[in-house]
């Protein structure tokens, strides 16, 4: 046998290759690692905007479940009560602001402190012709603005 037949069967890699191959999968672990971490910190952003849109909707039924007209004075939009857990009708939430997301008696809900909310009503006819004039309607607008800096609105009508 000469020499030749045993080199040439023998099987591996040597140093370079293997230093080579190490460095190829570093460099594919680091871009595959990058990119996981950008997919992780944006996990908690869809949990964000439906905290916001669960704050907003709980907030505007609770609007829309009070009387259109004050239920002492059966006028409508005439006073405006400031504690919220004195809010008897739609009108008395006009401007209401909150830096934080509150229960119906004002009682801040933990984890949800970095939340903004406002709201808006309004005289505000609707339909096409108008079918409900404004004398008879209220657009109610709640917007609550989540940490990330985006809003969450919701408009409904509360009819007399």
């Amino acid at each position: 046998m000469s020499s030749r037949t045993l080199y040439s069967s023998q099987f591996g890699m040597t140093l370079v290759e293997m230093v080579i191959a190490i460095a190829i999968a570093g460099i594919a672990i680091a871009g595959l690692t990058s990119s996981f971490s950008s997919i992780v910190g944006r996990t908690a952003d869809p949990m964000i905007l439906t905290q916001a849109q669960i704050s907003a909707e709980s907030l505007m039924e609770e609007i829309l479940l009070k009387p259109f007209a004050d239920p002492n004075t059966g006028l409508v939009c005439t006073t405006n009560e400031a504690a919220r857990a004195d809010k008897n009708d739609v009108c008395d939430y006009q401007g209401y602001t909150s830096s934080g997301i509150t229960d119906q008696n004002d009682n801040p809900v933990v984890g949800l402190e970095n939340y903004d909310v406002s709201v808006t009503v309004v005289s505000s006819a609707f339909g096409s012709a108008p079918v409900v004039p404004a004398s008879a309607s209220l657009l109610v607008t709640v917007t609550v603005t989540n940490p990330l800096g985006s809003d969450v609105v919701l408009s409904a009508y509360r009819t007399q």
